[in-house]
């Protein structure tokens, strides 16, 4: 009786052949009379924001003109649309938050407290000769 294989799709992997960027929009909202989007205006008059928009090909740049203060909205891939604040904030700031949310994955921050990150968690747990008593250790 011969043995056949039985079929599976693979599982796709970020990085693994092809990379996609989690952010794919960048909404950028601005007031061309307040106050409070000062820093924004001198990003868009000196052309910075072309200048990033042309650095991040993959992600698609939405300027938008409407009243009130400005905000960044970052569209993920995962459905989640996270709006940030940038009313008072300088040109570098503004900046540096495009580079800080544009490489997100859009998931909340959480603080990983195991050693292993796995997508295969093992029954066993993580193996060491640690584990085992000092009578039944390998001596050499």
């Amino acid at each position: 009786m011969p043995v056949k294989a039985i079929a599976r799709t693979s599982i796709s992997r970020n990085g693994v052949g092809a990379f996609v960027s989690p952010c794919y929009k960048i909404s950028v909202n601005y007031c061309n009379w307040g106050g409070s989007s000062t820093g924004l205006r001198e990003l868009l008059n000196a052309g910075k924001i072309d200048k990033i928009a042309q650095e991040k090909s993959n992600i698609i740049f939405e300027v938008i003109k409407r009243t009130g203060h400005p905000s960044l909205k970052f569209h993920y891939n995962n459905d989640v649309v996270q709006d940030i604040n940038i009313a008072n904030l300088k040109a570098h700031e503004i900046v540096n938050k495009l580079d800080e949310y544009s490489q997100r994955s859009g998931n909340d921050l959480f603080k990983f407290n195991h050693r292993v990150l796995s997508i295969n968690d093992s029954v066993r747990g993580v193996w060491s000769p640690l584990h085992t008593p000092k009578t039944h250790r390998h001596k050499i």
